[in-house]
């Protein structure tokens, strides 16, 4: 199985079996209208032969007459410690990674007593959106850190410290 916790908004709600014989891949309900699956083949841009090694595709649409997008890709091959330390050093020190410029929140929404993911709220930047089900809409636009400070207590009950606040300030990613 395919699990992913920490990708974001299009992530998939649930684990995805990795079922390399399937002559075409499952493809899962996610929130709403979205659909997702996990593709087995080449990648457009690899170098080796088509036949000698293929990715687990992770793709996404958001409905049956929409087309399909590859958000990323991943082999089998396993992966130590120290590989997963160069490439949290890439994504959180590299100008070209857009963690490094961008504040992102996501908290998935739960229904009652079933537990079933219905939606998502999201924050982005300064943007708080909300999907349950249909269409991501803005429900809010902080204009200040003052105002993001308040939207991560009020949408994901993150309370940030003092200190934490302070650590904004004067970076990129401060609102101001």
């Amino acid at each position: 199985y395919m699990l992913d916790v920490a990708f974001g908004g299009d992530g998939p709600t649930v684990p995805l079996p990795l079922l390399p014989q399937l002559p075409s891949p499952l493809s899962f309900t996610n929130i709403g209208s979205q659909q997702i699956r996990l593709l087995h083949g080449p990648i457009p841009c690899q170098t080796r032969s088509l036949s000698a090694q293929k990715y687990w595709i992770y793709q996404y649409r958001n409905g049956v007459d929409r087309d399909w997008n590859s958000f990323y890709c991943f082999t089998e091959t396993e992966w130590l410690s120290a590989d997963f330390e160069v490439l949290n050093f890439f994504t959180s020190t590299s100008e070209e990674s857009f963690q490094t410029f961008t504040v992102l929140v996501v908290k998935f929404l739960r229904g009652g007593g079933d537990r079933e993911v219905y939606g998502k709220v999201m924050l982005v930047n300064g943007e708080v959106k909300m999907n349950t089900g249909g269409k991501t809409q803005v429900v809010k636009v902080c204009k200040t850190e003052a105002e993001r400070v308040e939207a991560l207590r009020e949408y994901f009950g993150i309370e940030l410290t003092e200190e934490e606040r302070e650590g904004i300030r004067g970076t990129c990613t401060d609102l101001g």
